[in-house]
């Protein structure tokens, strides 16, 4: 099977180009031209072809039988796929193959790479093309931009010869597979589904700014008054996020943008809360309203391309790519209802149980908790039920709850300098928080303090608890508790 390596130039300008475009809108965009682009065979030295000639070498080529490699093949590839009705038998991503080691540190752009593992630099110039179509590209303007492309093919060529042999043939077949979801789309968008719920998201929001009182001017005050905010959580049903404050070290709201309480609520299942919170962070529209706009502007381009980042985290998850993360769309949600399968297809939703807690037992060499996930067992509920010294089942919610999160002193932590016990840690390591990665200071030693028994468990009344749908003080918890029964 020959391996064709591809690299494509195309027309960009101040308003048209990938800085302000998604890939997918980019390239099905009719002001979309190929200046050119180079193609290297084998091992054979990279050739530049202008734009016609380059339409006719594509052509020619048997991708059936033949496989591509490409620098973040998901573009040239999917240039291939929708302008040239290419098809390789196999993709080859050197990007994707190099997150896994260089992702988190030393990044994935062809020119950092090639500086770290010593392949060659990058040409330190591009000649300016802004604006110019293929026509009004002078003699020199093709050179510099041939020169710049085979340099890229050729680099591009040597970082996958280095890289490939380290990556497992089923990991070659996985970014394969994730490649294609972007290049040969299947999923097809319901117009239909989607005006409706745009409409009914605009309604909603605007219903929602119209019934506070006061002028427009007042009303945004009222969003942004932590107090006000709060009581307007509240009369949606809502408890207010809370956390521990640094400076005081008593519970307070949490309405901070970078707060996770917060942010949680901007995937709450009503979307009058989530508007709300979007109000408050003073955004334009909702994360419903972009997305609806955004997979309508696909809907009348086309089938729905699937951009996912192989091993795009830390852990080894995809990340969402092409501003439409696939991965979390509101379980129930219209937005999910309105990706379907085309005719004759059936589309099947899945997931992988307890799947992060299964690979952390595996990996930390607990064979025993292994064991238990193997015999169907519920490891949470085994948890809790050694902490309460009792039988703890999935109907004791908060005592299982308790079973999920508490930390035993040997706990490990993942830090930027590696797992460490969590009694290990150090001032000058980060911690990630899911997100990125965070500094802290450290144990917090507050003397002797009065706590209090929250179903057999001994707290302080301001630590905070996950209790499914916020963070809440382990006070306003227990005042829940006492109130229920």
């Amino acid at each position: 099977m020959n391996l064709y390596t591809i690299d494509f130039e195309t027309y960009y300008d101040k308003e048209y180009s990938l800085k302000k475009m998604e890939m997918e809108e980019y390239i099905r965009d009719p002001r979309f031209e190929v200046l050119g682009g180079s193609i290297k065979k084998n091992t054979e030295p990279a050739v530049w072809y202008t734009q016609a000639m380059l339409a006719a070498i594509i052509e020619e080529i048997d991708w059936a039988s033949s496989a591509c490699l490409a620098h973040n093949a998901a573009f040239d590839c999917a240039i291939l796929s929708w302008r040239y009705n290419a098809h390789p038998k196999f993709i080859f991503d050197s990007m994707s193959l190099a997150r896994p080691q260089y992702g988190q540190t030393v990044g994935v752009s062809l020119k950092a790479l090639a500086e770290e593992l010593k392949l060659g630099h990058k040409l330190d110039y591009l000649i300016n093309v802004e604006g110019k179509r293929f026509s009004e590209l002078t003699a020199e303007e093709l050179m510099g931009l041939s020169e710049y492309c085979l340099v890229d093919t050729e680099l591009t060529h040597k970082l996958f010869t280095k890289l490939v042999s380290a990556t497992p043939q089923d990991e070659l077949t996985l970014i394969d597979l994730t490649i294609r979801m972007f290049t040969e789309p299947t999923l097809v968008l319901n117009k239909s589904v989607l005006n409706d719920h745009l409409d009914n998201i605009s309604f909603t929001h605007t219903a929602l700014f119209a019934s506070l009182p006061g002028t427009d001017e007042e009303k945004r005050a009222m969003l942004m008054s932590n107090n006000k905010f709060a009581e307007m959580l509240k009369s949606l049903g809502v408890e207010p996020p809370m956390k521990v404050s640094k400076t005081t070290g008593k519970p307070t709201l949490a309405f901070a943008k970078t707060d996770p309480g917060l942010q949680g609520l901007r995937k709450h299942a009503d979307v009058r809360v989530r508007n709300l919170v979007d109000a408050r962070l003073g955004t334009k529209s909702t994360i419903e309203e972009t997305r609806s706009k955004s997979l309508l502007g696909v809907a009348s381009r086309g089938r729905l391309p699937v951009l996912l980042n192989y091993w795009g985290a830390h852990t080894g998850r995809y990340s969402g790519g092409g501003g439409l993360n696939l991965q979390n769309l509101p379980r129930g949600g219209m937005l999910r209802k309105s990706v379907c399968a085309p005719a004759g297809h059936v589309l099947i939703a899945s997931d992988l149980s307890q799947i992060e807690a299964r690979m952390l037992a595996l990996l930390a060499g607990q064979s025993d908790l292994v064991e238990s996930f193997r015999e169907g067992r519920d490891v949470y509920s085994d948890f809790a039920s050694a902490i309460y010294g009792r039988p703890i089942t999935k109907e004791d919610k908060l005592e299982r709850f308790v079973g999920k999160t508490c930390f035993g002193p040997n706990t490990k932590v993942l830090t930027n300098a590696g797992w460490k016990a969590i009694t290990s840690i150090k001032l000058s390591d980060k911690l990630w928080d899911g997100e990125e990665w965070v500094s802290h200071s450290g144990l917090l030693r507050q003397g002797s303090r009065n706590v209090i028994d929250l179903l057999g468990v001994q707290v302080t009344p301001d630590h905070m608890l996950w209790t499914g749908s916020a963070w809440e003080t382990a006070y306003h918890v227990a005042q829940n508790e006492s109130t229920k029964s």
